[in-house]
This record gives C-alpha cells, sequence and structure tokens, in this order.
C-alpha cells in the first residue's frame, strides 16, 4: 500500500497522466493499495489560517478525491504543522467525519511526558471542544515513532538519497547477510514503540520530507522486513493505511485512552526554542489572504441567493 495526502501535488500529475494511467491508478484506489489521508488541498498551518479557510482547501481537496476516486480520507494527517488547535481536532476531524488525526510536533516537554513508559500517552483521545463534549472527539497519536516529528524508526530510512540506513540482503551466499541482525533491530524498535503507548498495536510511518523518488527501494526492503519479521513470530508486520490502524486501535475496546481536552500551542522543540515568529511575520501577506478569503464569502452567500444565475 502507499498513502497520499496533499492534492494540490497530486493533482499536478493527475493532469499530467493519459486515460489509461488513470485507470490504473482508480484502480488501486478501489484496491485499497493506494489510500489517502488528510486529502486537503495541503497540509494547513493550524495558527495563522481563519477557520473558514481551513474548511476551503480541505472541501477542495475532498471535492477532487470523491469526483475522481468516489474517496472520502477518514484520518485527518497535521505531521509538520508548528503546534496543533482545537479547531483542528474538533472542527475539522470529527465534525468532518474523520475517526483519527495524527501529528508530529509537539512541545518538547509534553512529547517526553507523553512517551515516558510510566504514561504511556503518545495516542489519546482528543476532546477539543467544551461545548460539544464527547460528540467532537477524535482518537489522536504522535508519528514518527514518538521521535517528536516524522519518519521511520531508527534504522529503517530507506531512500535512495538521504539515508544510509543498512538495506535488508537475505541471500545466506553473501557476506553481507543480514536477515537476523535486521529482525532483531525491527522487534526492538517495535517494542520500544509499543511502551510508549497502549494497546497491541503501533504504525511505523516509513517515509519523510522529500522520499520515495526510489519506490522499488523501500519496497524492496519493506517486502523483505515483514517476511522475516512475520516468519521469526515475536511481531506481525503488514501494510496498514492510517484508517486501517484506526480500525485496529477501535476494536481494543477495553483500552482506557488518556483525555486531551486544550491545543498544543506553543511549540518548542527545545529550551527557549519556540516556533511562534510566524504568528506575526508577513502581515501584509496574511492580510491579502484574509481580504480574499472575505470576497469569497460574500460571492458564495450571493450565489447562494441566487444572484449568480
Amino acid at each position: 500500500t502507499f498513502t497520499y495526502v496533499e492534492q494540490a501535488f497530486f493533482k499536478r500529475w493527475w493532469r499530467q497522466q493519459d486515460e489509461r494511467t488513470r485507470k490504473i491508478t482508480q484502480d488501486l484506489v478501489k484496491r485499497g493499495q493506494l489510500s489517502f489521508t488528510n486529502g486537503g488541498w495541503c497540509m494547513h498551518d493550524e495558527a495563522a489560517p481563519f477557520y473558514l479557510d481551513m474548511i476551503d482547501q480541505t472541501t477542495l481537496g475532498h471535492k477532487f478525491l470523491m469526483d475522481e476516486f468516489r474517496f472520502a480520507p477518514k484520518t485527518g494527517w497535521q505531521l509538520d504543522p508548528f503546534g496543533h488547535s482545537s479547531t483542528q481536532a474538533a472542527l475539522l476531524s470529527a465534525e468532518v467525519g474523520f475517526t483519527g488525526l495524527f501529528f508530529g510536533r509537539i512541545d518538547y516537554q509534553d512529547l517526553d511526558l507523553r512517551r515516558d513508559p510510566e504514561n504511556k500517552k503518545a495516542e489519546f483521545v482528543w476532546r477539543a471542544s467544551p461545548s460539544l463534549g464527547e460528540g467532537a472527539q477524535v482518537f489522536s497519536g504522535l508519528t514518527g515513532s514518538y521521535a517528536g516529528n516524522y519518519g521511520p524508526p531508527d534504522g529503517f530510512d530507506w531512500d535512495d538519497h538521504n539515508s544510509n540506513d543498512e538495506t535488508m540482503q537475505d541471500d545466506p551466499e553473501l557476506t553481507n547477510y543480514n536477515v537476523k541482525t535486521r529482525v532483531d533491530q525491527f522487534v526492538a524498535q517495535a517494542l520500544l514503540q509499543a511502551n510508549r503507548t497502549r494497546g497491541t498495536n503501533i504504525m511505523f510511518t516509513m517515509g519523510s520530507d522529500f522520499q520515495w523518488e526510489n519506490s522499488h527501494e523501500w519496497y524492496y526492503n519493506l517486502d523483505r522486513i515483514i517476511k522475516y519479521v512475520n516468519l521469526d513470530g515475536r511481531i506481525n508486520a503488514m501494510y496498514s493505511t492510517p484508517e486501517m490502524y484506526v480500525d485496529a486501535k477501535a476494536k481494543e475496546a477495553t483500552i482506557a485512552w488518556p483525555l486531551k481536552t486544550d491545543d498544543f500551542f506553543p511549540y518548542a522543540d527545545g529550551p527557549h526554542k519556540f516556533w511562534t515568529g510566524y504568528f506575526t511575520s508577513r502581515p501584509a501577506l496574511k492580510r491579502y489572504i484574509r481580504d480574499s478569503s472575505s470576497f469569497l464569502q460574500v460571492v458564495r452567500q450571493l450565489g447562494a441567493f441566487g444572484f449568480g444565475a
């Protein structure tokens, strides 16, 4: 399987394809081999934009997916914004039908507390709206093996250009045969991550910025590590999607999940390293966006009253 997020980039590729390639892609989506999470036009920031603009860009991406693939995303994927808002959790997750919301960046002190094996709070229920309560809560979790960002677990980044992690070698006739070593390392990473959350399922996010230029390299290694980990038997590994993962977590009905009720602002990734300057930077551009959004809302309302007919 492969999961895609931002539709601005996907649609650019889609426009350049012939009908045969489009049909193949639609079939991959139908079979679940190609999936989408979040599905907005982009992965919007959660601090500076007005909530209507967040809704509009999300709607634009979702409309494209529905028109071309009859596909509706079920999970939110906000890996890289610098802090996370209650609006995102309630209005743009629970109330748009998402069953899960995932992100990477939270304050470094909060992160340390959440991934402490004594707490096991790297995944939780986010009840972000005081007025809507349980009706607008969403299962939420950290990505990147709970390391404060996103990407694969340590030692398993098989990107062609950005990593030197050891590739899988399963030919016993060669001197660099490493199946047992790699399986032991994979199991160790899985157990480490499992000890920071609750339940029997965890998610490895295999990929990061500017990656997957060489998908063959990734799938060559992923096919082999999944095969030999499952033969080993200590854990079970499989290709999955965020939607499948949330479904698996939901079936673990006896788990008491930690509860989150406020937001994740401000974001700092170390002492005195607050990512807050963008709250006030580029004021002219922000004013231009806000004015344009206001005009769009006016035109939309006039259209609803039939003035554009």
